[in-house]
């Protein structure tokens, strides 16, 4: 019988970020373990994700994409499996004693302890076991055992053998100091942030990439929840028209994303076998017979439809012509949009011409209800930065299977909805040709080029990009704070270029569930609660509760990438943000008199009178 403690559940949406391949998670027995590389994956066991060419081509990928494995377990019959899960191992493999504090390798190799139950130390035999929350990294992938043995040796004269199963190794905890100590010999040296060479022999470690010279190689011993231990890459990307207008609900679909139901039927050399096979199609995808039959004749019919003119770096160019080009959709299409501009220009045409709601009004171009879309995001790797990549040469990036033998990668789909809105080109362009506005934003540029941050979107920082960033997360915040939307639920699009009029947000939910979410934020696309929402975000740009500390600063968080932008104001979790949290400044919305910066609303109200709307 299976027990189901050997199981732990986990969201898809995490597999492509910080659970994916090469990870270290938690399991729900309270087990550190680490995620196995996508070649132990079940791959027969993987749907393949259809209508994504364009995502395809734009993410620079040639594999087919996959979604994860799901498995249920029916407590009905006896704990059965029902599909696939993904593989782990318990890591790391030392375990160290509560009381006696003596450490112990994969001491469940010798102990019958079932997997939710506590282990106890063999040494003292009263105290408890635990796991070691120590590891080996190095830039190029590796992911080890800490040496202890070694470690505890190095510079003493003293030599010990290894004995494999005997805990004669123990950690102590001198104030803030931790060191490794040898009851055998009495050899003892700290380990925190040591760095060393040469591991992979020592109790069963093997090398990432065994083509790079061990010399060439250096580890370091960190924390498992230190953040350079794993960092995802993943990428995401909208599915647009015309890919998007496929009818998932039709039978034609259906038998497009079971190819291996198609060839099973069509190869069985038994006429029983292939009717048995039929049939149990048919009930599966809750169609007649007859009509199965006839669809399978014609199934030969493309992934999705053919999607002309496709360039690599058009992928935001792409998405913003969807989202601004009003076009009529099928019912059952993944990206339906509703044009309220005409709405909105009316609506802000009979506020009182002077107020600020109308000011506010003004500074939006097109605004526009995402009423389905569906977000594709592809893990295409991972990278781990340790002291060797300390040099500034560019930390290698491993993908899922570690060597490049597969033909596939992880990918999940997410459906929901959003809000869109352009802001006013002519308003735009003259606000940001101020020359103060480009010094303050060219410090950001020169901080980030120095920095070893690398940011998931290949951007272009400009004065443009920075506004609309900081204007995002103002908008989330208050999405949380008015309309009661949790900000960790809301993504962003920043759309913005240089040499074109793109200069447009999108904020969106998206759930791996094909329901989406329940229209709420499609209710606050309309133009009375957006203008709301706008100026109340437009508002809060003004004052920070840490002002003036904060409108002051020189740079905040990491490599002072950020400028007035703190928790109190602009900040937002991470997960909602495709930035790191960085390249946010209130400056570019509300001004600054001693820099000779104007607000928006000032170029509004400059806009304003000589247009004389």
């Amino acid at each position: 019988m299976i027990d189901k403690n050997w199981f732990t559940p986990v969201r898809y949406s995490h597999l492509t970020r910080h659970s994916g391949p090469g990870s270290i998670v938690r399991d729900r027995n309270d087990w550190l373990t680490r995620v196995l590389d996508t070649r132990h994956w079940p791959q027969d066991e993987m749907v393949q994700l259809h209508a994504v060419v364009r995502v395809k081509e734009h993410l620079k990928i040639d594999q087919k994409l996959l979604l994860p494995p799901t498995a249920v377990l029916d407590d009905a019959k006896n704990l059965k499996v029902i599909g696939a899960s993904i593989p782990i191992q318990r890591f790391p493999n030392w375990m160290t004693c509560k009381g006696c504090r003596k450490l112990h390798y994969k001491p469940w190799d010798n102990q019958d302890t079932p997997i939710n139950e506590l282990m106890f130390c063999q040494s003292c035999g009263t105290s408890t076991l635990e796991q070691i929350s120590w590891c080996a990294v190095s830039s190029h992938g590796d992911l080890a055992d800490v040496p202890w043995h070694r470690i505890c040796h190095r510079g003493s004269n003293k030599r010990c053998d290894i004995e494999q199963g005997v805990a004669y190794l123990k950690i102590e905890t001198v104030g803030r100091n931790k060191k490794v100590q040898c009851t055998k010999c009495n050899a003892e040296a700290g380990f925190v942030s040591s760095d060393f060479k040469d591991i992979h022999h020592y109790q069963g470690n093997e090398r990432i990439n065994p083509s790079i010279s061990d010399t060439n190689i250096t580890y370091t011993i960190i924390e498992v929840n230190d953040p350079r231990i794993y960092n995802a890459q993943n990428a995401q990307a909208l599915v647009i028209p015309p890919e998007s207008n496929v009818d998932r609900g039709s039978l034609a679909y259906k038998l497009s994303i079971n190819s291996q139901l198609i060839n099973a039927i069509k190869t069985a050399d038994r006429p029983l076998l292939r009717k048995k096979l039929i049939k149990r199609a048919a009930r599966g995808l809750e169609c007649s017979v007859t009509d199965l039959m006839a669809a399978i004749d014609v199934s030969d019919t493309p992934e999705s439809p053919t999607v002309p003119n496709i360039m690599s770096g058009d992928m935001y160019e792409d998405e913003y012509a969807a989202l601004i080009i009003e076009e009529v959709f099928p019912e059952n299409a993944d990206f339906k949009t509703l044009h309220y501009t005409t709405e909105w220009s009316a609506y802000i045409d009979s506020l009182e011409r002077d107020s600020d709601p109308a000011m506010f009004g003004h500074l939006i171009g097109q605004l526009i209800s995402v009423e389905r879309l569906r977000v594709i995001e592809v893990f295409k790797g991972f990278s781990r930065m340790a002291s060797d990549s300390e040099d500034f040469s560019p930390t290698p990036v491993l993908p899922p299977d570690i060597d490049n033998s597969t033909n596939w990668l992880p990918a999940i789909e997410l459906f929901g909805e959003g809000i869109f809105f352009c802001l006013n080109q002519e308003i735009i362009s003259n606000w940001e040709s101020n020359h103060s506005l480009r010094l303050r934003a060219q410090e950001l540029i020169r901080r980030y080029e120095n920095s070893d941050m690398k940011l998931q979107d290949d951007i272009e920082i400009t004065p443009r990009f920075i506004m609309l960033h900081t204007l995002a997360h103002l908008i989330i915040r208050e999405l949380e704070s008015a309309a009661g939307y949790p900000a960790a639920s809301l993504q962003e699009r920043i759309y913005s270029s240089t040499s074109g009029e793109m200069m447009g947000v999108l904020i969106y939910t998206a759930v791996p569930d094909v329901a989406g979410s329940m229209g709420g934020i499609v209710e606050l696309a309309k133009p009375k609660q957006f203008l709301r929402i706008l100026s109340a975000a437009m508002n809060h740009a003004d004052w920070c509760s840490l002002d003036p500390v904060c409108s002051e600063m020189e740079g905040q968080g990491p490599a002072w990438l950020n400028r007035a932008a703190c928790h109190a104001c602009s900040l937002v979790p991470d997960t909602s943000c495709r930035y790191n949290n960085t390249l946010l400044d209130r400056i570019f919305l509300k001004g600054s008199i001693e820099e000779g910066i104007p607000s928006l609303m000032d170029s509004v109200r400059d806009y304003y009178g000589k247009e004389n709307i």
